[in-house]
């Protein structure tokens, strides 16, 4: 079972991880000025453990940041015949995103839209220089070629303190996506709910089916009722449509079915700034409109400006109660990409050229929702896509392979090798489900790339 693999698959990290400790040494990182010297020495006096740079006579290392959609794919490609991989992620797994919002309803099961980093690269349970680290990086120094990282304990009660330590790279490459937008709102970390992660959907299935049952205790008000099983969605993009008419299904499948009590009272609102799916041809969206009216979706217009613990207010002065509601409103550059020393593209993710490097220092990429295309490069930043991070990755695997069999893997000696035609996005068309076993397709060409 997929679940059994997890299992399997975390049990092989914490060997890994324990292995690591035993064998770990303090190091200093290498500096050509004197006073990176010193700050190593005082550093290695304080006893970070860490991964040291690689020797003449070994593997070059490829430390790989997230395992997200471009994460995934630039670690199944790599060669690790010639290159040591270590991949540094706050997840041991990569989601399937587009299937995420039918997991919240049953329609799938959450062990099959993830897939264990381990077996999408053997290598880091297997190979004995390569490893996964359940850790954030926190820091970057590019002059000494090494990265600070700490461990995360996320829930963990009986963990004190997070384990700090150092990673040193021949290269390094920027795979940890972007963050949920919230705009400033007041309220809405605290009492919405990101579609982005299977722990989401997660918390989404525990809190539907909680209202479902609370809905049904005697006593309780209509207008309580009408609340507990209000689910208000905020954001009309792909993923806020396509949870809203999983929903949708799950209350005319089931709902109706099973809690025969309370089945009048359910219901489901898509709130939108503008228009729904605004990145899809007008009759398409004309069309996803009225099948989520026909499946009983209410869509309001309006922008929010409020989110309190049982309602929101929009920007006209309506309040809207809610049992259940969940932010989709697309993604922006997160805290610790913002604060990293590199250029940043116009959006403010990390600034590349067109072959993925940040210019700005040596054997450094970045890949993904994180990353976009410098003005210099006269080319338009792409958009948050799982197939423009799939490519890129695709894309910088094979750079890197190229440059490894080259001779320019280790770090600083990627100057020897051809890096190749640049990186070309071509987009393939965009897909979103709405619901009742219908769907969309917007063939037309991307106009950027």
């Amino acid at each position: 079972m997929a679940g059994s693999s997890l299992l399997r698959s975390l049990t092989r990290h914490a060997r890994g991880a324990s292995a690591y400790h035993h064998h770990h040494q303090t190091w200093a990182p290498f500096s050509t000025a004197a006073a990176a010297a010193a700050g190593a020495r005082d550093e290695a006096r304080r006893g970070f453990p860490g991964l040291g740079p690689t020797v003449k006579g070994e593997k070059a290392r490829v430390v790989v940041l997230g395992t997200g959609w471009a994460g995934s794919r630039l670690l199944k490609d790599l060669d690790t015949s010639g290159y040591d991989v270590v991949c540094v992620a706050p997840r041991n797994h990569m989601v399937f995103t587009p299937l995420l919002a039918s997991t919240c309803v049953g329609t799938l099961e959450f062990r099959s839209i993830a897939e264990p980093v381990a077996r999408i690269q053997p290598a880091v349970s297997k190979s004995p220089g390569s490893y996964f680290l359940l850790a954030r990086c926190t820091g970057v120094n590019p002059d000494a070629h090494t990265i600070d990282c700490e461990t995360v304990t996320d829930g963990e009660k009986d963990t004190l303190e997070p384990r700090k330590f150092k990673v040193a790279y021949d290269k390094l490459v920027f795979a940890c996506g972007a963050e949920a937008l919230t705009f400033g709102i007041r309220g809405v970390t605290e009492h919405a709910i990101f579609l982005r992660e299977v722990h989401h959907a997660q918390e989404i299935r525990r809190r539907l089916l909680l209202n479902l049952m609370l809905s049904e205790v005697p006593g309780l008000s209509e207008e309580e009722k009408r609340r507990l099983l209000h689910c208000v969605v905020v954001g009309g993009g792909p993923t806020g449509v396509e949870f809203s008419g999983e929903l949708s299904d799950f209350i005319m499948r089931d709902v109706k079915q099973r809690y025969s009590h309370v089945k009048d009272y359910i219901r489901v609102t898509l709130i939108e700034a503008n228009e729904i799916l605004s990145s899809f041809d007008v009759r398409l969206r004309q069309y996803a409109t009225d099948q989520l009216i026909k499946s009983g979706v209410r869509l309001v217009r309006g922008i929010v400006k409020d989110v309190q613990p049982n309602k929101l207010i929009l920007d006209n002065g309506e309040e809207v109660p809610y049992g259940l509601l969940v932010w989709s409103t697309g993604v922006g550059a997160s805290p610790f990409v913002k604060s990293l020393p590199f250029p940043k593209s116009p959006c403010g993710r990390i600034g590349v050229d067109e072959w993925l490097r940040v210019p700005s220092v040596r054997d450094v990429y970045a890949i993904g929702d994180c990353s976009g295309f410098l003005e210099s490069t006269g080319k338009d930043v792409l958009p948050a896509l799982a197939q423009v991070a799939e490519r890129q990755g695709k894309y910088l695997a094979s750079l890197l392979n190229r440059t490894m069999k080259a001779g320019g893997g280790h770090a600083n000696s990627e100057a020897e090798a051809d890096p190749g035609p640049p990186f070309v996005y071509k987009h393939l068309g965009s897909m979103a489900t709405v619901g009742r076993y219908k769907a969309l397709v917007d063939l037309r060409q991307s106009k950027v790339g």
